[in-house]
């Protein structure tokens, strides 16, 4: 059959501290799998090939504060080969769903015999909702896509019922059916045997050129991801449900085989792990810096450290700084240990403060993502973690990201605030907190001990703590900041944010004014220069 995968456009805000999308890997594996069973398949990435195609995002029913980065509707569809059979969506994200349905629908206007499936976080974890919502979709692959995606198509492709498929939805006699609930998080078990990312079908050309990367830029840069799965069970987070629990790695030697290819055909010198959580078992990711190392690789990449942070001793950070690591990202969430218990997330703060100072004195760059605003945090807590950050801050963190808690659906405190009445995912304003939830001054919070305005003006008091202390033990890092934001060479994820902010509002104003001035045109410095 003739398929088409499509990763739609991204959606921001005006002035919102969020990334411009890097390579697509879920499409691509999942193109891999598609074409290997031998389909004919088409990718559209919708967000880089209309990366300065910018225009504010508009529906009948709703305006939002928002603008496509990206190909808009027509534009996407009309790139959809004539005589597709089977059009595929990644639908990652529930602050894009709005604009996703509206793509959907198009594509069945334009396309009314295809049949379409979607997959991805949200659509996985609210199936009903998105068919109530999308009804021109007939399918959403639950979780992990590429076998249950080929086993689909052959169902399609022969005509035969899709009873025994597992881990798919669909309606039948206006129910939405989930088959086989009881195998919807069953895992590929050898995910050595997944098929390699199918980039020669995505314009990687463009990313290239175009100097984009979800991490910081140092060259050629793509996604790779060395494990599946996650062995924890963070109540904030939707992963369980899209994943499971099972954490599964990769063969070391067919891992870096991958990226070795990369490096030799397509002149990829920097990588971004998009694992879950990278670090678990120490002897493992020592077999790694040992292998990239034994071939003389030369290339960086950027990693999630993920919860066992203690995995990441003096050793194991030589390791991983000689291998090529050069940016790590701890997430201890909370700087109070009853925070953590409450939301499940297995981190010792003291143990993580020693692997920042050992990574710290390797010479890598450290970030640190931190939540403010869980249901039932104090104001002891939220103080307790801006201690946390100034000791961070000692120990040499560079970077900190304080994100205002926000529940997403397919996570524990989801449910849990459902069933309390304090979100439905049917309320229009929800989808649009979650947009907001990127704002330096977010709207809606979900405390029950704190304000809102407490939760905000805490998150500003974290940047002001952190970055003082940072620029106070280590003055040196203000030049630094300064100077690589004005030559564009970034080395954290800080600077890359922020220029990536300033590009992202200066699309937004040209497409604005041009509304009203259509001479005027051209590229941002900073992305004509180092893709933001």
């Amino acid at each position: 059959m003739k398929v088409c995968i499509i990763r739609p456009a991204v959606i921001h805000k005006e002035m919102a501290f969020s990334h411009m999308p890097g390579a697509p890997l879920g499409p691509a594996y999942v193109a891999a799998a598609i074409r290997q069973q031998g389909h004919d398949v088409q990718a559209i990435d919708a967000a880089i090939e209309g990366l300065y195609d910018v225009e504010k995002f508009e529906t009948d029913r709703f305006t939002f504060d928002t603008y496509i980065f990206g190909l808009n509707i027509d534009n996407t569809v009309s790139r959809i080969r004539e005589g597709t059979d089977v059009i595929c969506f990644s639908l990652m994200y529930t602050n894009s769903w709005y604009f996703d349905k509206e793509l959907v629908a198009a594509t069945r206007r334009r396309f009314p015999q295809a049949v379409i499936i979607a997959g991805g976080e949200h659509v996985t974890a609210a199936p009903a909702y998105c068919f109530d919502t999308a009804p021109d979709i007939d399918y959403i692959v639950l979780g992990e896509g590429e076998a249950t995606v080929c086993e689909l198509l052959d169902c399609i492709a022969q005509g035969t019922p899709v009873a025994e498929v597992a881990r798919i939805a669909y309606r039948s006699a206006d129910e939405v059916v989930v088959n086989n609930f009881s195998r919807r998080i069953k895992r590929i078990e050898n995910i050595d045997a997944i098929p390699w990312p199918a980039w020669d079908l995505f314009p990687l050309d463009k990313y290239f050129g175009y100097k984009v990367s979800y991490g910081v830029y140092r060259g050629n840069t793509l996604p790779v991801m060395a494990s599946r799965g996650c062995p924890y069970e963070c109540t904030f987070c939707s992963s369980p449900q899209m994943w499971g629990k099972k954490y599964n790695l990769r063969n070391v030697k067919d891992f870096v085989d991958e990226m070795e290819h990369y490096y030799r055909h397509y002149g990829v010198v920097n990588f971004d792990f998009f694992d879950l959580t990278a670090i678990i078992y120490k002897d493992w990711i020592i077999r790694l810096c040992d292998e990239i190392i034994a071939r003389g690789l030369d290339i960086s990449y950027q990693i999630p450290a993920g919860t066992r942070s203690e995995a990441i001793d003096r050793e194991v950070a030589m390791k991983l700084f000689q291998s090529g690591c050069r940016n790590i990202t701890y997430a201890p969430e909370s700087g109070s240990p009853r925070v953590l218990h409450d939301i499940k997330k297995k981190v010792k703060l003291s143990n993580m403060l020693d692997s920042i100072r050992y990574s710290y004195e390797v010479g890598m760059n450290i970030k640190l993502n931190i939540i403010a605003g869980f249901p039932d945090e104090t104001h002891g807590d939220i103080w307790r973690t801006i201690w946390f950050l100034i000791q961070s801050s000692w120990y040499g963190a560079h970077d900190m990201y304080p994100g205002v808690f926000s529940p997403y659906p397919g996570s524990a405190l989801y449910d849990r605030l459902q069933a309390e009445g304090m979100v439905d995912l049917y309320d229009d304003g929800y989808i649009m907190e979650i947009v907001n939830s990127h704002d330096l001054w977010p709207g809606r919070t979900y405390t029950h001990r704190m304000s809102p305005f407490a939760v905000k003006t805490y998150t500003l008091i974290m940047y002001l703590t952190f970055y003082g202390s940072n620029f106070l033990f280590r003055p040196v890092r203000l030049y630094k900041l300064i100077r690589n934001l004005i030559t564009k060479n970034h080395e954290s994820r800080a600077e890359l944010v922020l220029a990536q902010t300033f590009t992202k509002l200066w699309l937004s104003k040209k497409e604005h004014h041009s509304r009203r001035d259509p001479g005027l045109t051209g590229k941002p410095a900073a992305l004509t220069e180092s893709g933001a």
